[in-house]
């Protein structure tokens, strides 16, 4: 067998549009349009869309590629053309080895088939015979959980159902590349769990996976290439962290260009609070965004006040680059007090140690009445902060937070 798995050179994709959406050119349609400029008709122009333009890459046999992007970008039109759901338009690609594919949910059932007789279905389309089939048949129902309603037609199984059937026949009909859409978002985390164990184990035996996903944890872990699919073009390929990281950055100044309107929560002028500037800065008071774990982060906060606001609170929180919250900090409202009928101030908050892992995040202030929770002011993504990896204990924790912790024998 080839060392190459898949290969594409030059693949592009192109749809035509009608009614606002896309379609397959038909011979029926180029018939009428045919017959139309034969009788001098006027033959309206058809709008392109190209899903896919001038895509290439390679993998080897036991690879795992992730592929990233925006919904729309063209992922899932990669994978249906690896999958062999659609041809490309201009280009060539090859898969070597038993292609398996789970990229719609349903995708290769039939509705009016049982459970049952779709799995022997499933595993007839990829090559196997009856016989290969009986001997995992009863790991797939095993691990698809669906036991009870094995005997029932598909077309009564929830979404949920038919995702971890199909996973479990994808994943135990011994593919040689086996492509994966974001079809894990529908199980529950417990099943999720179970998928990625198996994604694992397969890895182990050098299968080749294609895993589309818009969980960034996961592409990182399960993913050795990552591949960035922007507008239907390459945006960005190599390894994980730095393809994840370039495509957060993208992600975060979207959306903060996009929120640039909306700081002020009420869009109005006559508020009488206002953050004026957020600046990040190390102990020695110098400007910088980049820090290493356990550093001391000071983040300053100019404000202007109209007129005396009592109660105010002042906040400010930490964020990943898909906007999950992971903990702030609120001011005291007896100690930081706006009470001038016109005042500008500046407010440091220092954070030391700094206990974040490596990563980068963004910094969001916001300044309320804790009484009506009604916002003054609020700056969703007023700075950003990346927590290098440097530091001689880096490796001894997971996820965002790092729990300073001591670890001894006691028997």
């Amino acid at each position: 067998m080839s060392d190459i798995a898949i290969e594409l050179s030059s693949v592009s994709k192109r749809y035509r549009l009608r009614g606002g959406g896309w379609y397959v050119t038909s011979i029926k349609d180029e018939v009428g349009r045919l017959s139309a400029r034969l009788l001098g008709r006027e033959v309206p122009p058809r709008e392109e869309f190209w899903a896919l333009r001038d895509v290439s890459f390679s993998l080897k046999r036991g690879d795992t590629l992730g592929l990233i992007g925006r919904n729309g970008a063209g992922k899932s039109t990669l994978l249906k053309v690896l999958s062999r759901v659609t041809v490309p338009t201009t280009g060539s690609f090859v898969t070597n080895g038993r292609l398996g594919s789970l990229i719609e949910i349903g995708a290769g059932f039939h509705p009016d088939l049982t459970g049952r007789e779709n799995i022997f279905l499933n595993g007839s389309i990829m090559g196997m015979t009856r016989r290969e089939v009986q001997r995992k048949f009863d790991q797939i129902v095993a691990f698809s959980e669906v036991e009870r309603f094995i005997d029932t037609p598909i077309k009564h199984y929830s979404s949920g159902m038919q995702m971890r059937l199909g996973f479990a026949v994808a994943a135990h009909t011994d593919p040689d590349v086996l492509l994966i859409d974001e079809i894990l978002a529908v199980g529950d985390a417990s099943f999720q769990a179970k998928c990625l164990n198996k994604l694992t184990e397969l890895k182990a035996q050098d299968k080749t996976i294609v895993l589309v996903s818009h969980n960034m944890t996961n592409i990182t872990e399960q993913c050795k290439t990552v591949l960035w699919i922007d507008g239907g073009t390459v945006r960005m390929i190599g390894d994980p962290d730095s393809v994840v990281d370039a495509y957060l950055e993208h992600v975060a100044a979207d959306m903060s260009a996009e929120e640039s309107h909306h700081d002020t929560p009420f869009g109005r002028a006559d508020s009488p609070l206002s953050i004026l500037d957020v600046s990040i800065a190390d102990d020695g008071e110098r400007p910088q965004s980049g820090f290493d774990r356990e550093d001391t982060v000071a983040i300053e906060i100019a404000y202007a006040a109209s007129r005396a606001v009592p109660g105010v609170v002042f906040g400010v929180s930490i964020h990943d680059l898909h906007g999950h919250d992971l903990g702030g900090v609120l001011t005291d409202p007896d100690v930081i007090t706006v009470t001038s009928a016109v005042e500008r101030g500046v407010l440091r908050l220092t954070l030391s140690p700094l206990l974040f892992n490596k990563g980068k995040y963004t910094i969001a202030v916001h300044v309320f009445d804790p009484g009506t929770k009604r916002y003054y002011d609020l700056r969703r993504r007023a700075a950003r902060l990346t927590v290098n990896g440097r530091h001689a204990g880096s490796r001894e924790s997971t996820g965002y937070i790092h729990y300073p912790h001591q670890w001894e024998r006691v028997k």
